[in-house]
């Protein structure tokens, strides 16, 4: 059998050098909550007919092209927050998805786009109502 000895920690640091190592992290701890920015502080907003989420977050200090649903349960709670429940949902695919037509909903956009195509600026239809991720809650 192998015998382990107990360890007993030493401080051989002094007392203000450990403080000064705790405040340290605890900063940086603090620094890097503070500048995060998820996806959830978005406000999904859904727009008029036709309009593209430029139009529809212009208001609500822009739209966040960081921001798109990345699986069919995400889109669900988007268009929840935007007022909307859907008869049904599918892929969609198009690159003003995600949208509705008012009853039915298509989350995913295009699989590809080119750098200089940004999904804000995309617009279908006028029975074409997107869901819009909006960088704040309220109207300027």
């Amino acid at each position: 059998w192998l015998k382990l000895k107990p360890v007993v920690p030493s401080c051989t640091q002094p007392l203000d050098t450990v403080i000064s190592a705790m405040a340290r992290s605890v900063f940086l701890l603090l620094l890097s909550l503070l500048t995060a920015t998820p996806s959830a502080a978005v406000t999904w907003i859904k727009g008029a007919g036709g309009a593209s989420c430029d139009q529809t977050c212009a208001a609500r200090s822009g739209c966040s092209e960081d921001a798109w649903p990345s699986s069919e349960e995400e889109f669900l709670t988007a268009a929840k927050e935007a007022g909307q429940e859907c008869v049904g949902t599918q892929a969609g695919g198009a690159k003003y998805d995600p949208s509705t037509d008012g009853r039915y909903c298509g989350w995913s956009g295009p699989d590809h786009m080119d750098d200089s195509e940004k999904r804000c600026a995309a617009s279908g239809d006028s029975g074409t109502y997107r869901f819009c991720p909006c960088n704040s809650d309220k109207e300027l």
